[in-house]
């Protein structure tokens, strides 16, 4: 969750949707608790997270600083930031939901549909026009030729994410036995995300299974 809330409001559309009009927000929502409102808690974390508030260690605990610089302490450990901890926003945004309701390690993939999906049906629900997850939409064409007519048929899915796949080059085993991987460059990945594919087909041309390139 922490990763897909701290990368999604680093983006210029979610900073204009929900940092600005926070105010407004609450002046005007009709949810008896905030703690029930998606938008109340989506301004909440847009002003935890972009504010600059949390972003500083905790000051020592009974002792004076000795400088006027915020990020300075005297901590003889380390002494971490306040941060952002979003229960309300959890809460709510895991309620009903098997995985997300719970308190276990998470898909970061899953976690991100299922938030933009959230936010889609929030913006339903009241009529805001302005969609911070427009900037997630794509689309996937797909070229399909049959291997006895060569005729194509196209197909374009509407996205909002894709799953790259890594290609798993092993280069031997380190000193514990433990197999070691070489690094795979992205353009790897994605030559083979685009990649050519053979698949049986029923060809509406040739009313017949086929072999098609897709």
């Amino acid at each position: 969750m922490a990763s897909v809330l701290q990368t999604t409001f680093s983006l210029r559309s979610f900073h204009s949707r929900y940092l600005p009009t926070a105010k407004s927000h609450w002046d005007t929502c009709s949810e008896s608790l905030p703690a029930s409102c998606l938008d109340c808690q989506l301004h909440k974390l847009a002003d935890g997270l972009l504010s600059g508030r949390y972003s500083h260690p905790r000051p020592a605990e009974n002792a004076p600083p000795k400088s006027t610089n915020p990020l300075a302490h005297d901590s003889p450990v380390p002494v971490f930031q306040e941060g952002v901890r979003p229960s309300m926003f959890k809460a709510l945004i895991g309620k009903g939901h098997e995985e997300f309701s719970t308190m276990r390690q998470q898909d970061s993939e899953e976690f991100f549909t299922h938030f933009v999906a959230s936010i889609r049906r929030q913006m339903k629900k009241t009529g805001v026009v302005a969609d911070p997850t427009e900037v997630f939409k794509f689309g996937m064409e797909q070229r399909l030729q049959c291997g006895e007519c060569a005729k194509v048929r196209y197909r374009v899915d509407a996205a909002d994410v894709v799953s790259v796949p890594v290609p798993r080059h092993e280069k031997g085993v380190d000193e514990e036995g433990k197999t070691q991987f070489e690094d795979v460059k992205l353009q790897e990945c994605l030559d083979v995300l685009t990649g050519v594919e053979a698949l049986e087909y029923t060809c509406p041309s040739c009313q017949k299974q086929v072999i098609a390139q897709k």
